[in-house]
Order: structure tokens, then C-alpha cells, then sequence
């Protein structure tokens, strides 16, 4: 996992008043009857919280939950219970009491996908009666640094480890997705308590990019923002956070740029066939390197740094190693007639002298993953779904059922059909002697989504929970 300036973690914060409050709703359904005497029970226990007794006797169902979307136009809210695993819409108005942790008044478009809060409504009405975000659950957003390992239910915040909760829901654009659609490349938002995760929000996703027209630049590169680099490679598709960009496609001196725009689980298709080529251009590029036996190579060639470097203008793959010393891989662009470059590398510690560790990072986006590719050993099976198209680390595989050469770490697998939603999925390659077959569930009809309007979903989202709520 890279290092950053910034360690994002999740705070602890532990009230021991709210326990037996919640407890009330932690063995059912959302929606709970209560006698009288529970009633008051719960009455007296909430008014050791947060929750007033007054604002707890309005209604006859208690539930700790998480919220999934906000229809502010019809004033409904979709929330997913953490006690009974299952989603349900509540609709509100203005006798509807909605806090924050602080006991601070808010209104509901104040509140977010994701957001952990505590639940009163009336069960036969489906109206919420008090909303108050949970002050024993605390969310941490802007998390782009994660290592989620699902076989263990564990996940690396900033390598620090936290436990996944045995029914963790991740939730994107009021959608419930799972584990695996989680790509590498996504902003989350976690919710949780203590050292475990409660529920994941995927704030930012992804979607998919093919170029069209560019066989010109095939060995270049093709650069999205200033963040993410990928090498441009036949038939490739690519996987790219959500956003707007100046999309920048380069060969040696030839250049160009594209605005795009990517949607969440949607593919763009990206005609570069009209970029002409530019006047050949280079530029000089002095290295300082400490320290000065270690070796340089540009492009995976081992290059001369003495004296200043020629490069042609675009993207160039850096690798400086000595024997000792953690090595670096970075990215530069070569845009200037002349520019400096120091590299200092890090001393290895002594398990790791033997071991080659790369200390990997760039200058102006991040490194390209190499595809497991050639005829290994060992290999790993992709049995289904029949007929998609697979994508191993944006590089075109074959058409399912397909394998490809094993190789251990964490690759992406991408899924492609025409008239199908993309989806992607990330998976932890063990580096055991063996084949590994995997086959995922099937795509979409594209067509099945054409409601993928966010408030059209959200209204027939909310319309069956209504309907499944009083079950």
C-alpha cells in the first residue's frame, strides 16, 4: 500500500448509555412492537441517550439502520436495517424530528447515503417519527487508500486493520452492491465502531473506457486527469473513477487530448483516430540520483545519467535500483526543453535486501498494472459468465469461458457484454501451486437499468420496500 501525508482512520467512539437502548431492536425485523411495559423501558433507557421519551412515544418501532437514498421531492427515505439485514422505506414530514449527534436540528436533505442513524416510525403508516444519527457508529469519509481481503473479512485502512461486521452492505448511489464490485480505484465512506466495519459507501465509483482509432498509439499511453496512467494496449478496457477529464492519449512526440466524461457502471466509447501527429520534440531531463551507483533504466532500457538525458516528448516509465536500497518505479511526462529530477532512494531494511521490494509511485498518475499474461505454470480459470468478454487489468483475455497465466496479487477483473452492464471485480490471486477457477454471477441486460435515473430508481426502490415493510 502507498504512503500519503494523510492517515485517514476510523475513530472510536464508544457510548456505553446507548447499548441497552439499542438492544430493544437487535434481535428482529425493523419494525418491533412493543408492550407497554418495554415501552417504557425503552423510554427510560432513551432518555439516558439522546432520544426524549416524548419523541420515542410517537411510535411503536425502533431500528438502528443505515440510510440508502433520500427523495427529498416526495419526502420518503430509504433505510437498511443493520439488525434485520434487509431494506424499507419510511416517508416523513414536518412533525418528523431529525438530529444530529449533537442533538443539533437538521432537515432531511442534511442528511447522506450512508449516514448511521436510530429510527422511531409508526409500523402500519410507514411514517418516520424521529431520525438521530448514531452516536456509537462513526463514519469516515474520503478513504482512496484500502486493501479489502474478503476471504478474511478484513480491511487495510492506511494499513490499519479492521474487521468487516458478518452482514457489512455496501452501498452505491442507493444501490446495494457487494464486496466484489469494489474496485481499487473507488472513494469509500466507512461506518463503523470499535475496530469493525458496519457498512461501506461507495461516494465515488467507476466506469469504463474503450478507445477507438488507436492503434497508432498502441505501446503509448493514455492518461485520465492527472491521477491515473495506463499504457495503451489493443482492444483494451479501461477502468476509471467517475468524473470528468481532459483525457491525454501520447506516443512518443505525438499527443492529444479528449474531454470525456465518466459515468458510474457505464462505457464510453472514445474515438482518437482524428489526434494528429506533432513535429518530433525532445527534451533534456538532468537526474539526480542517490545513491550514484544505482542504476537507471528509461522504458526498460538502463540508461547513461551522467549528462542530461534526451526523451521525446510523452510519457516515460522510470526504474532506479541499487543493490541495498528499496527500488522506484515512476512515471514522468516530458513536456519541457529542459527539467531536473532527483531521486533518493530508501534503505531497505534487512528482510527486505533479498526480497527486491519496489517502492512504487509516479510524477504524474499511477503505475500501470501489469497483466498477468504468457503461458505459465499454473493458471486461472474464469467459467462464467458464458459469452462476456474478460479483462484482466484493462488488457483483453478472451471470451468466457477463458483462463490466463496465474500470477499472485490483486488484479481486476473486468466483464463486458454487448448490450450488457459492465461489471468489475477485484481479485486476491493466491501464489500457491495450484489452478483457481472462478465464475461470477451473470450481467444485466442494459435494458434493465434504464431507470438508472437516481430518483426514478430511488421512487420504485422506495415503492416495493413500502410494500415488504409490515412482512
Amino acid at each position: 500500500m502507498k504512503k500519503v501525508s494523510v492517515c485517514l482512520q476510523l475513530k472510536i467512539v464508544c457510548i456505553a448509555a446507548l447499548a441497552p437502548f439499542l438492544c430493544a431492536c437487535s434481535q428482529g425485523a425493523p419494525s418491533v412492537d412493543q408492550t407497554s411495559a418495554e415501552q417504557q423501558e425503552s423510554e427510560d433507557t432513551a432518555s439516558e441517550a439522546w432520544v426524549s421519551p416524548e419523541d420515542l412515544a410517537k411510535a411503536d418501532s425502533l431500528d438502528r439502520a443505515i440510510i440508502r437514498q433520500i427523495d427529498t421531492e416526495h419526502q420518503k427515505i430509504l433505510f437498511y436495517s443493520l439488525q434485520a439485514q434487509k431494506s424499507y422505506a419510511l416517508k416523513y414530514d414536518s412533525s418528523t424530528t431529525i438530529r444530529d449527534r449533537y442533538d443539533q436540528e437538521l432537515v432531511a436533505g442534511q442528511l447522506t447515503c450512508g449516514d448511521p442513524v436510530t429510527v422511531t416510525f409508526i409500523k402500519n403508516s410507514h411514517i418516520a417519527k424521529g431520525i438521530w444519527m448514531s452516536e456509537d457508529l462513526e463514519r469516515t469519509d474520503d478513504i482512496r487508500l484500502f486493501d479489502i481481503h474478503i476471504a478474511s473479512r478484513t480491511m487495510d485502512i492506511i494499513d490499519e486493520p479492521f474487521s468487516l461486521a458478518k452482514e457489512c452492505p455496501v452501498i452505491c448511489e442507493g444501490q446495494l452492491k457487494e464486496l466484489e464490485d469494489i474496485n481499487e480505484s473507488d472513494t469509500l465512506s466507512v461506518i463503523g465502531s470499535d475496530n469493525e466495519i458496519a457498512a461501506i459507501v461507495i461516494t465515488r465509483g467507476h466506469g469504463y473506457v474503450r478507445l477507438i482509432g488507436a492503434e497508432p498509439f498502441e505501446g503509448g499511453w493514455v492518461e485520465f486527469g492527472q491521477d491515473l496512467i495506463r499504457q495503451v494496449e489493443k482492444d483494451a478496457l479501461y477502468v476509471v473513477p467517475v468524473g470528468a477529464y481532459d483525457m491525454s492519449i501520447s506516443k512518443g512526440p505525438d499527443e492529444g487530448i479528449k474531454q470525456i466524461d465518466v459515468k458510474a457502471d457505464q462505457e464510453i466509447e472514445v474515438d482518437v483516430s482524428d489526434i494528429l501527429t506533432q513535429a518530433d520534440k525532445e527534451g533534456q531531463i538532468i537526474f539526480t540520483i542517490t545513491p550514484s551507483e544505482a542504476v537507471l533504466k528509461i522504458d526498460e532500457k538502463e540508461t547513461d545519467y551522467s549528462k542530461a538525458v534526451s526523451l521525446c516528448y510523452g510519457i516515460h516509465k522510470v526504474e532506479v535500483s541499487a543493490t541495498g536500497y528499496k527500488s522506484v518505479t515512476q512515471y514522468i511526462r516530458v513536456g519541457e526543453e529542459m527539467a531536473n529530477l532527483s531521486i533518493d532512494l530508501e534503505q531497505a531494511q534487512a528482510e527486505d535486501q533479498t526480497g527486491g521490494q519496489t517502492d512504487s509511485s509516479t510524477v504524474s498518475g499511477n503505475q500501470a498494472v501489469a497483466v498477468a499474461s504468457g503461458e505459465g505454470e499454473y493458471r486461472v480459470y474464469i467459467d462464467g459468465p458464458a459469452g462476456a468478454e474478460l479483462y484482466v487489468d484493462d488488457a483483453y483475455i478472451g471470451v468466457v469461458p477463458v483462463s490466463f497465466a496465474k500470477k499472485s496479487g490483486k488484479h481486476t477483473i473486468s466483464l463486458r457484454r454487448e448490450g450488457y452492464i459492465n461489471r468489475s471485480y477485484t481479485l486476491d490471486i493466491d501464489s500457491g501451486e495450484n489452478d483457481n477457477h472462478y465464475s461470477f454471477s451473470s450481467l444485466k441486460l442494459s435494458s434493465e437499468s434504464s431507470d438508472s435515473d437516481l430518483a426514478k430508481s430511488a421512487l420504485s426502490l422506495m415503492s416495493d420496500a413500502l410494500g415488504s415493510l409490515g412482512d
